[in-house]
């Protein structure tokens, strides 16, 4: 995985320039190594005080320093409440903590707020933070990472700039193999030959996560879509897109990626 230092330089001069036009930033690509790493060196980038603005992030400012070692007071990420099931999720006191928090200004150059897996957000914390996107503080950035941008509000979409990270980073090994089995994964699902139990074996496998079950979704969906235009059993493959929108929505909802993936194995074969 890497960062690419031109392409992240430019794009950091074009939000300190204001040629982004925008407060707040939607950063959308798979969870992982190199989201994040681009997150930070996003960050790194926006905060560092090096005279020569091609050299940021310099890494070795006292700003970047800073960051490196996650203590920043100019860097506010919103915490998820644990409930006693040990579930995490993001509730309306922690979107509250994170505006007033944002409301009390920059130290250095900015203030950034940082939203990790903003697509997990109920509706209800998505509109509470709508003002705060749409007229944030002065010196005061925004990022929303999202492996979905679509599964954001459509109101907090039209208030943020898009990034895509692979337009910035290149794939590390352990992303690609896990490219390489959901989309193992999805060719057995769409195989209308194969049994239960070889789909059952490859989602124990291959999909840790709920992000891989999101990718799994898209994997069958594109799939399902080229078959469509080439003439497949159009009305199954219709079919198909609209319970694979019906899982993501659930998934979204907290179900069980794994029991809800093999709900619709079942349903559908």
């Amino acid at each position: 995985m890497r960062v690419e230092g031109s392409e992240l330089n430019r794009l950091i001069r074009d939000i300190t320039d204001g040629a982004r036009a925008a407060h707040a930033f939607i950063t959308e690509g798979r969870s992982g190594k190199a989201r994040d790493s681009f997150v930070n060196s996003l960050i790194s980038g926006l905060e560092c005080t090096a005279k020569d603005e091609k050299l940021r992030p310099c890494g070795c400012c006292p700003t970047c320093r800073q960051i490196a070692a996650s203590s920043c007071m100019d860097i506010v990420r919103m915490t998820k409440t644990v409930s006693k099931s040990g579930n995490a999720s993001y509730r309306t006191d922690d979107a509250a903590a994170f505006i007033e928090r944002l409301g009390m200004g920059a130290y250095g150059r900015f203030l950034i707020g940082v939203i990790d897996d903003a697509d997990s957000m109920s509706e209800v914390v998505q509109n509470k933070l709508l003002k705060t996107l749409e007229e944030p503080a002065d010196r005061t950035i925004l990022i929303l990472a999202a492996a979905n941008r679509d599964a954001l509000l459509e109101t907090v979409r039209s208030r943020c700039g898009v990034i895509r990270v692979c337009e910035y980073t290149g794939p590390d090994e352990e992303e690609m193999q896990t490219a390489a089995a959901i989309s193992e994964t999805a060719d057995i699902f769409m195989d209308q030959g194969s049994r239960f139990y070889r789909f059952r074996a490859a989602l124990d496998k291959n999909i840790k996560n709920k992000n891989d079950a999101m990718c799994l979704l898209d994997a069958i969906e594109d799939r399902a879509e080229s078959n469509m235009k080439e003439g497949v059993s159009p009305v199954y493959m219709a079919e198909l897109i609209g319970m694979a929108e019906t899982v993501r929505t659930d998934i979204m909802r907290e179900m069980n990626h794994n029991r809800a993936l093999r709900r619709m194995y079942l349903e559908s074969h």
